[in-house]
């Protein structure tokens, strides 16, 4: 096995350089404030120079890093998922994490003395898992959001009904509603105090928020900006859909709820028969592992096990 020891040097040498790395990109909140505001007392800089980098955001605090970040639209995609899941960490920490979790995915898998395919595969899970925890929480962040949007919508429309300006609806929503509502219309507040203009501070909000009622918000105002017309009575309408929608979405549960349960049940249904085959007789299920015909009806039958998931799947969730 020639390739082991070049393969334990390239994981020993990842996890190392990644573990440097982020320590060094650990760096407090205060620090980071501290970073910022030495930069007012630098009289070299030119007053734009100064706001535009005031209004940038690094992607690492290693230099190289972050200059290697900044010329690839993967990492600029990355920073926008991150904030979608309301994860606080740069792009760079975030990578170095995913590389040093797959190089002791690795090293464990070969510790262990298992075959160089399982110790890839044990370091590829390892390497998903900040995927999936900031999928997860973005799931979770965009729900709250759907959730509370029409009543956000509604106290948007009252505020303008008032007298309000629309940057002062803005700011009363920013100050009255919970995050992850909140914090969003404060940004696109703070975004056009900087000199951002509005629309493009709300065409960040939509990419930001990647859902159907932020696209319809951000659509209606911009056209309303260019063509006139009451724009409190279009957010009240476009409140009244999204409820409709949530209604519809509500009968729609009902009515497959036996075809997701048939789904879930057609899914476990497999695996729970083999254990319960090979606790009866562990003998009946070898040729399934050492024979190579037995392996790759295995491989066959998970690779389409998987597939049949993905099918009911995309079956029962109906989009409106």
């Amino acid at each position: 096995m020639l390739w082991i020891p070049p393969l334990v040097f390239v994981s020993v040498l990842v996890i190392v350089l990644g573990g440097i790395f982020l320590i060094a990109t650990t760096r407090s909140e205060k620090a980071e404030v501290k970073k910022r505001l030495s930069l007012l007392r630098i009289r070299s800089l030119q007053h734009e120079d100064l706001l535009d980098f005031l209004k940038s955001e690094l992607l690492s605090d290693i230099p190289l890093l972050n200059r290697i970040l900044g010329r690839t639209r993967l990492a600029v995609r990355i920073d926008r998922w991150l904030w979608q899941g309301d994860v606080p960490v740069k792009v760079g920490t975030f990578v170095l994490l995913s590389i040093v979790l797959f190089g002791c995915g690795i090293l464990v898998g070969l510790f262990l003395k298992w075959h160089v395919v399982l110790s890839v595969a044990a370091g590829s899970l390892l390497f998903s898992l900040p995927i999936l925890v900031v999928n997860h929480r973005k799931r979770r962040r965009l729900k709250q959001f759907t959730a509370l949007f029409p009543d956000t919508l509604e106290m948007f429309s009252r505020s303008l009904r008032a007298g309000h300006a629309f940057t002062g609806a803005l700011q009363l929503v920013a100050q009255e509603m919970p995050a992850p509502v909140g914090p969003e219309f404060q940004k696109i507040f703070d975004e056009q105090n900087l000199g951002i203009p509005l629309r493009q501070a709300l065409i960040d909000f939509s990419k930001r928020i990647d859902t159907m009622d932020a696209r319809f918000f951000v659509t209606a105002v911009l056209i309303q900006k260019d063509t006139g017309g009451n724009l409190a009575e279009i957010v009240d309408k476009i409140s009244y859909v999204i409820r409709e929608r949530f209604r519809v979405q509500g009968q729609l549960r009902i009515f497959t709820a036996q075809a997701r349960l048939s789904g879930l049940i057609l899914s476990l249904l497999p695996p729970l028969l083999a254990l319960i085959i090979y606790s009866l007789n562990p003998n009946y299920l070898k040729p399934l592992w050492n024979d190579r015909l037995g392996n790759f009806l295995v491989v066959t039958a998970v690779v389409l096990q998987i597939a049949g998931m993905f099918v009911i799947r995309k079956i029962v969730r109906i989009k409106i």
